[in-house]
């Protein structure tokens, strides 16, 4: 076929493959008889173009949406879960991390509707500043004690302060 207009429907059998571009470095779009595919076989990026893309379930179900401009949201069950925006990112839900997780030095940990609790390094020291209310240390392990260690040459081992389930402090080692 040389040009011309399909005003029909193709029909492949499985695992018959269109493939545009040469075999070894082209794009092949195939079934197998259980999954689909979309696969780029050669050099360069598999690309797709559009002011929106949108990847949904066969239910129109929303999975991602990506805007030109804009955000690129992640949805569970059709909830959005994760959107970039133009300061960062925004989540919905709650958050489960697998490794540690990391700020620079001078950025802040704000907690509270109105950010009333701050964690943060300074590169120098380190605070906790709140700013509403009473401050509680709470320990909720039962018969257990609060200590404040500091180090003594390269390590975190000298206990300068105990605290025990009974409120008797204890200083020094």
């Amino acid at each position: 076929l040389a040009g011309g207009t399909m005003t029909g429907n193709t029909i492949h059998n499985d695992n018959v493959k269109s493939i545009y571009g040469t075999s070894s470095d082209g794009l092949e779009v195939y079934h197998d008889g259980s999954h689909s595919y979309l696969k780029d076989t050669g050099t360069g990026d598999l690309k797709i173009s559009s002011n929106t893309v949108r990847i949904e379930s066969d239910g129109a179900e929303n999975m991602i949406i990506a805007s030109a401009n804009g955000s690129v949201n992640l949805y569970y069950n059709n909830n959005q879960k994760l959107a970039t925006t133009n300061t960062g990112i925004s989540v919905t839900g709650n958050g489960v991390f697998s490794g540690d997780v990391y700020l620079l030095d001078g950025k802040k940990i704000h907690l509270g509707t109105g950010n009333d609790l701050r964690l943060y390094s300074s590169g120098t020291n380190s605070f906790i500043e709140n700013y509403t209310g009473d401050l509680y240390v709470d320990q909720a392990a039962v018969t257990k004690s609060i200590f404040f260690r500091v180090s003594n040459a390269n390590a975190l081992d000298t206990t300068a302060l105990t605290i025990n389930r009974e409120g008797d402090l204890t200083t020094g080692a």
